[in-house]
Protein backbone atom coordinates (compact mmCIF):
# COMPACT_ATOMS: atom_id res chain seq x y z
CA UNK A 1 0.00 0.00 0.00
CA UNK A 2 1.04 3.44 -0.60
CA UNK A 3 1.53 6.04 2.13
CA UNK A 4 -1.74 8.01 1.18
CA UNK A 5 -5.18 7.05 2.39
CA UNK A 6 -8.38 7.91 0.81
CA UNK A 7 -11.57 8.81 2.31
CA UNK A 8 -15.26 10.15 1.44
CA UNK A 9 -18.08 11.38 3.68
CA UNK A 10 -21.48 9.68 3.31
CA UNK A 11 -24.35 11.94 4.27
CA UNK A 12 -27.36 10.86 5.50
CA UNK A 13 -30.64 12.05 7.16
CA UNK A 14 -33.10 9.65 8.98
CA UNK A 15 -36.87 10.63 9.35
CA UNK A 16 -36.70 11.39 12.34
CA UNK A 17 -34.58 14.95 11.37
CA UNK A 18 -31.40 13.27 12.92
CA UNK A 19 -28.61 13.65 10.26
CA UNK A 20 -25.84 10.87 9.95
CA UNK A 21 -22.28 11.93 9.12
CA UNK A 22 -20.08 8.73 8.10
CA UNK A 23 -16.67 8.85 7.02
CA UNK A 24 -14.69 6.20 4.99
CA UNK A 25 -11.50 5.48 5.15
CA UNK A 26 -9.31 3.63 3.02
CA UNK A 27 -6.35 2.66 5.07
CA UNK A 28 -5.18 -0.70 3.06
CA UNK A 29 -5.78 -2.77 -0.08
CA UNK A 30 -4.68 -5.99 -0.44
CA UNK A 31 -4.81 -8.21 -4.07
CA UNK A 32 -6.13 -11.53 -2.55
CA UNK A 33 -6.08 -13.87 -5.61
CA UNK A 34 -8.10 -14.30 -8.68
CA UNK A 35 -11.49 -13.27 -9.77
CA UNK A 36 -13.29 -13.57 -13.36
CA UNK A 37 -13.27 -10.00 -12.82
CA UNK A 38 -10.32 -8.66 -14.80
CA UNK A 39 -8.04 -11.60 -13.12
CA UNK A 40 -7.77 -10.03 -9.76
CA UNK A 41 -9.65 -10.14 -6.59
CA UNK A 42 -8.99 -7.26 -3.66
CA UNK A 43 -9.53 -7.21 0.32
CA UNK A 44 -9.55 -3.66 1.54
CA UNK A 45 -9.50 -1.85 5.28
CA UNK A 46 -11.61 0.56 5.80
CA UNK A 47 -11.83 2.47 8.94
CA UNK A 48 -15.39 4.40 10.00
CA UNK A 49 -15.63 7.21 11.74
CA UNK A 50 -19.69 7.79 12.81
CA UNK A 51 -21.45 10.81 14.29
CA UNK A 52 -25.25 11.07 14.70
CA UNK A 53 -26.93 14.97 14.77
CA UNK A 54 -30.70 14.46 16.21
CA UNK A 55 -32.65 17.37 16.45
CA UNK A 56 -33.12 19.05 19.99
CA UNK A 57 -36.24 17.97 20.57
CA UNK A 58 -34.92 14.52 20.48
CA UNK A 59 -32.71 15.54 22.95
CA UNK A 60 -34.71 16.89 25.17
CA UNK A 61 -36.84 13.57 25.24
CA UNK A 62 -34.13 11.48 26.64
CA UNK A 63 -32.03 14.77 29.20
CA UNK A 64 -33.40 12.32 32.34
CA UNK A 65 -32.78 8.84 30.50
CA UNK A 66 -29.70 6.50 32.32
CA UNK A 67 -26.34 7.11 30.00
CA UNK A 68 -25.16 4.35 27.61
CA UNK A 69 -21.27 4.65 27.56
CA UNK A 70 -19.59 3.59 24.21
CA UNK A 71 -18.45 -0.06 24.70
CA UNK A 72 -20.62 -0.80 26.72
CA UNK A 73 -23.03 -3.89 25.68
CA UNK A 74 -25.97 -2.24 23.65
CA UNK A 75 -29.04 -2.42 25.85
CA UNK A 76 -32.15 -4.84 24.09
CA UNK A 77 -35.36 -2.98 25.03
CA UNK A 78 -36.23 0.25 23.15
CA UNK A 79 -35.07 -0.08 19.99
CA UNK A 80 -36.79 1.02 17.09
CA UNK A 81 -36.35 1.57 13.10
CA UNK A 82 -35.87 4.73 11.78
CA UNK A 83 -36.01 4.82 7.65
CA UNK A 84 -33.19 6.88 6.19
CA UNK A 85 -35.07 9.79 4.14
CA UNK A 86 -32.25 10.10 1.97
CA UNK A 87 -28.64 9.75 0.97
CA UNK A 88 -25.10 10.48 -0.41
CA UNK A 89 -23.12 7.39 -0.28
CA UNK A 90 -19.57 7.85 0.21
CA UNK A 91 -17.32 7.38 -3.34
CA UNK A 92 -14.09 6.22 -2.60
CA UNK A 93 -11.87 6.17 -6.07
CA UNK A 94 -8.07 4.99 -6.19
CA UNK A 95 -5.79 3.58 -8.58
CA UNK A 96 -4.18 -0.02 -7.82
CA UNK A 97 -1.27 -1.66 -8.96
CA UNK A 98 -1.46 -5.40 -9.17
CA UNK A 99 0.50 -8.83 -10.35
CA UNK A 100 -2.11 -7.96 -13.70
CA UNK A 101 -1.44 -4.62 -14.07
CA UNK A 102 -3.16 -1.33 -12.65
CA UNK A 103 -6.66 -1.28 -11.97
CA UNK A 104 -9.40 2.00 -11.47
CA UNK A 105 -10.90 0.68 -7.97
CA UNK A 106 -14.19 2.47 -6.74
CA UNK A 107 -15.89 1.34 -3.54
CA UNK A 108 -19.34 3.23 -2.50
CA UNK A 109 -20.46 3.03 1.44
CA UNK A 110 -24.25 2.90 1.55
CA UNK A 111 -26.36 3.22 4.30
CA UNK A 112 -29.21 0.04 4.53
CA UNK A 113 -31.01 0.36 7.69
CA UNK A 114 -30.74 3.10 10.80
CA UNK A 115 -32.23 1.93 14.55
CA UNK A 116 -32.52 4.60 17.59
CA UNK A 117 -33.44 4.46 21.03
CA UNK A 118 -35.01 7.01 23.23
CA UNK A 119 -34.46 4.84 26.36
CA UNK A 120 -31.26 5.87 26.53
CA UNK A 121 -28.97 8.85 25.82
CA UNK A 122 -24.87 8.81 24.93
CA UNK A 123 -22.80 10.82 27.37
CA UNK A 124 -23.63 13.66 25.23
CA UNK A 125 -27.26 13.60 25.68
CA UNK A 126 -28.36 11.99 22.24
CA UNK A 127 -30.73 9.35 21.93
CA UNK A 128 -28.69 6.07 20.83
CA UNK A 129 -28.74 5.23 17.34
CA UNK A 130 -27.13 2.62 14.95
CA UNK A 131 -26.94 2.12 11.46
CA UNK A 132 -25.93 -0.75 8.92
CA UNK A 133 -24.26 -0.13 6.04
CA UNK A 134 -22.54 -1.94 2.71
CA UNK A 135 -19.41 -1.74 1.12
CA UNK A 136 -19.87 -2.16 -2.58
CA UNK A 137 -16.68 -2.63 -4.44
CA UNK A 138 -15.84 -2.06 -8.52
CA UNK A 139 -12.66 -2.51 -9.98
CA UNK A 140 -11.49 -2.78 -13.79
CA UNK A 141 -8.25 -2.22 -15.44
CA UNK A 142 -7.45 1.13 -15.91
CA UNK A 143 -7.75 3.31 -18.77
CA UNK A 144 -4.40 3.67 -20.79
CA UNK A 145 -3.91 7.56 -19.81
CA UNK A 146 -4.57 6.64 -16.72
CA UNK A 147 -1.55 4.14 -16.42
CA UNK A 148 1.07 6.26 -18.87
CA UNK A 149 0.08 9.41 -16.54
CA UNK A 150 1.37 7.13 -13.64
CA UNK A 151 4.46 6.17 -15.58
CA UNK A 152 5.34 10.14 -16.16
CA UNK A 153 4.48 10.72 -12.64
CA UNK A 154 7.40 8.17 -11.77
CA UNK A 155 9.68 9.67 -14.21
CA UNK A 156 9.64 13.53 -12.79
CA UNK A 157 11.11 14.12 -9.29
CA UNK A 158 8.46 17.29 -9.12
CA UNK A 159 5.49 15.29 -9.43
CA UNK A 160 4.62 12.62 -7.35
CA UNK A 161 1.86 9.74 -8.29
CA UNK A 162 -0.44 10.95 -5.23
CA UNK A 163 -0.95 14.57 -7.11
CA UNK A 164 -2.88 13.11 -10.15
CA UNK A 165 -4.45 9.89 -7.99
CA UNK A 166 -4.28 7.65 -4.47
CA UNK A 167 -2.17 4.81 -5.63
CA UNK A 168 -1.77 1.66 -3.52
CA UNK A 169 0.67 -1.09 -4.30
CA UNK A 170 -0.35 -4.14 -3.65
CA UNK A 171 1.82 -7.57 -2.46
Amino acid sequence: MGNETAEDTLMAKLEDGTTVIMKAILDNIEETGFSPFGGVSFSAKITTQISFVPPEELKEKVKDMPVHYSGQQLPTDGWEVVDIAWQRPAVIETTVNTSRGVFSLKIITEALMAARNMNYRTPAGDPLYQIAWVYKYYWKPAKNDIVERLKEARRTKDVSPGDLTHTYRVN
